[in-house]
């Protein structure tokens, strides 16, 4: 087994036990009911003058203007993205200026550089692509004999921060958890998220500000006329965007808006805020959230959008359209739960490449390869190495379109993924086993970034990666 670096444990681990300490200026918990609508980023939090030049790389080229990509009437264009644009204090209510907008988080000493061993995934990666995973907890975890990952088990933090680039938080930032009440808001877990990030120098992917799942009672039960529900929804998008307003890199702002029927339909029955609201309230929730934070890549995000099929041809359509009337809608997130059970579409990367021709950046946000398993709650090895062949097939993908910015898998370790309990009899769709040893899967999204990134040669020859070497070699991949 390899020995990893524990240079960083430290730091990880004292930021969650600092951002789940209440009280702490920072990292407030619940917000009343009359301070929520006007909370901003930097309310009640010395400015701190931390100039970010340097953090992370300035990411994927902005093609706007650029031949071949449509310059939209209107449409203010993704924004030129990265945590180190020297960005000043001062956001609620929106600026139109990019690069103003200091994270609230950032460590007392200025922002912390990202830096990874040379054998983590996020250490052979591209400068301009993060290699991401999830701040697990709540959701299905409440089902298990555990507790949530993330603030519970400080092996895990060190293995995300050792291994990742950019985090997503899994469940901390749906309604359910950040407006548990009405007009009261919860950000204790979503902080220590962030607060997480910034300490390790990473990238946070925020997740979701709009879904048809996982919103409380009060909101779903609630018995609103339209005028109230839009107060709500924009006060939400508004307060939580601000808060997080120049540390959150990409919003999910709308999440499976389409269904799975034949025609991918719009979800007007799941789904509250279109059912009552109408589907013209997504150009809204777009505005908003770019109108608190314009620097955040803002995304719809979706399964079974895995090539050039109905639900896709349906984001494409709409996207299109609300980028000919100027709605800052910036990317499209394919999330990629795939199964062996079912087989591959060879249009992936087309399907990816087309939205990339719009001039939006893409990316692939919860990848993971599930099949069915045994006793043992392993695939057998003819599927284990299918499985590690398609987590190398959309990252190839991803690595070969070029706004394709950020891949993200679903999940650590199999014991606390989300397909056992969604999907009875199915798993092995991580990367580590139990006690983090990797698997073919891991090793062989290692090997695709090193031989696209050094070629083939360095695969070969490099001591770093024998590890990775011997257990393909075993598997057979």
């Amino acid at each position: 087994m390899f020995t990893r670096s524990n240079r960083r444990t430290l730091a990880a681990a004292v930021v969650c036990a600092g951002a789940l300490a209440l009280g702490t200026p920072a990292m407030a918990g619940a917000v009343p009911a009359h301070q929520a609508s006007s909370q901003t980023a930097d309310e009640g939090i010395a400015a701190k003058a931390a100039d970010k030049q340097g953090q992370k790389s300035q990411g994927r080229p902005d093609h706007a203007g650029q031949p071949g990509k449509p310059d939209h009437a209107g449409q203010p264009g993704p924004p030129d993205h990265a945590k180190g644009n020297g960005k000043g204090p001062g956001h609620g209510g929106g600026t139109d200026a990019p690069g103003q907008t200091q994270c609230q988080f950032t460590p007392e000493g200025g922002a912390v550089e990202g830096a990874w061993e040379r054998d983590s995934l996020a250490g052979v990666a591209p400068e301009d692509l993060r290699i991401g995973n999830i701040a697990a907890g709540g959701g299905h975890h409440s089902d298990a004999d555990y507790p949530d990952p993330f603030p519970s088990d400080p092996e895990y933090r060190d293995h995300v921060a050792q291994e990742y680039s950019s985090v997503t938080h899994e469940n901390y930032l749906k309604w359910e958890f950040v407006q548990p009440e009405q007009g009261v808001y919860d950000f204790e877990q979503a902080d220590a998220v962030v607060a997480f990030a910034e300490v390790n120098g990473m990238d946070l992917r925020g997740h979701a500000l709009s879904w048809h799942s996982q919103n409380p009672d009060w909101l779903e039960e609630g018995d609103f006329s339209e005028a109230e529900l839009r107060e709500i929804l924009e006060d939400h998008v508004r307060t939580v965007v601000s808060r997080y307003a120049g540390c959150i890199d990409q919003w999910d702002v709308a999440n499976e808006i389409f269904q799975d029927d034949e025609a991918a339909s719009i979800r007007d029955s799941e789904n509250i805020w279109i059912r009552e609201l109408g589907p013209e309230i997504l150009d809204d929730i777009f505005t908003w959230a770019h109108e608190e934070d314009p620097d955040a890549l803002l995304f719809y995000n979706d399964y079974n959008v895995d090539g050039l099929n109905a639900k896709a041809d349906r984001y494409y359509d709409l996207i299109s359209e609300q980028l000919e009337r100027g709605v800052p809608v910036h990317g499209f997130g394919a999330q990629t739960h795939l199964s062996m059970q079912y087989g591959f579409d060879d249009s992936y990367q087309e399907n990816l490449q087309r939205f990339d021709d719009l001039g939006i950046h893409t990316a692939v946000t919860e990848i993971d390869v599930r099949g069915e398993v045994d006793e043992n709650d392993m695939m057998s090895p003819e599927d284990r190495a299918g499985a590690a062949e398609r987590y190398a097939t959309v990252l190839q993908a991803c690595l070969d379109v070029s706004l394709c910015n950020s891949f993200t898998i679903w999940g650590t370790l199999d014991a606390q993924s989300w397909v056992p309990n969604t999907f009875p009899g199915e798993g092995d769709a991580t990367l580590h086993e139990g006690d983090y040893e990797r698997k073919p899967t891991y090793c062989i999204l290692q090997r695709t970034l090193v031989e696209h990134e050094e070629g083939a040669s360095a695969w070969e020859d490099d001591a770093s990666f024998e590890e990775c070497r011997g257990i393909l070699e075993e598997a057979g991949v």
